[in-house]
């Protein structure tokens, strides 16, 4: 009898061993499958649209790859599946940035997705700007972290943490129109970050074309704000 149980008990330990592995396969495929349609989708919007594909981004400004945005976060970083093209008299670059840090039990695999746009001979100063978290960024300030905010734009300064080197150019730099511009526009868990004549978005994950379309909407939109307005009567771009 106990020679039964015991054949027993190790014949659903199989099947269950069996089912967990057969889900496992099953998601694996599903997820790969899934992610060569988008990128198959990406790749043909490209196509369609004459801009230009890469499963490695190679079209990035060089001075993007100083922000904090896309510097380089672990051991391991790639930049993946670009779609890039000019606007007007801009330029822009859409990827996934892939990081790993840590070892083993404490691995840890970051995506994001990134724009980049650039335009010849701007002076944008260097700024970095995230959503303010209320109860940490209040403990932040407590041990000096820096948030420019604006007397007269409560708006603007209670959402949004600005930071940059040069304090007084990014209050030249941020006039009224930008800052509104930042509250009308901004997504979720947007990042934004500038610098000479680039500027970057950027959002946790893998996006699809559609919300990638969208992030280089919000960006466009952001970055014509920051144009000399005599640049901007000139172009009518998108």
């Amino acid at each position: 009898m106990g020679a039964r149980h015991s054949s027993s008990g190790d014949a659903m330990g199989f099947v269950f061993v069996l089912v967990f592995f057969g889900f496992f396969i099953i998601a694996a495929i599903w997820g790969y499958k899934k992610e060569q349609q988008r990128r198959k989708e990406i790749e043909d919007y490209c196509h369609r649209n004459r801009l230009e594909y890469s499963e490695t981004a190679h079209n990035i400004p060089s001075i993007a790859y100083d922000f904090s945005l896309l510097r380089d976060r672990g051991h391991t970083n790639r930049w993946e599946y670009e779609m890039a093209g000019v606007r007007g008299d801009y330029n822009f670059s859409i990827f996934e940035h892939y990081s790993v840090s840590g070892h083993g039990k404490h691995r840890h695999v970051s995506i994001d997705s990134i724009c980049v746009l650039s335009k010849e001979n701007l002076r944008i100063p260097q700024f970095f700007v995230r959503e303010e978290n209320r109860f940490f960024d209040s403990l932040g300030k407590l041990f000096g972290g820096q948030d420019i905010n604006f007397d007269g734009d409560p708006e603007f300064s209670k959402k949004f943490v600005l930071q940059g080197m040069i304090e007084r150019d990014i209050r030249d730099f941020f006039n009224r129109n930008i800052r509104r511009a930042f509250v009308l526009k901004h997504v979720a868990c947007y990042k934004y970050e500038g610098n000479c004549d680039c500027f970057m978005v950027s959002v946790p994950g893998r996006l699809a074309l559609k919300d990638r379309l969208s992030m280089l909407s919000v960006a466009m939109g952001l970055f014509k704000e920051m144009v000399p307005r005599e640049d901007r009567y000139q172009e009518n771009v998108f």
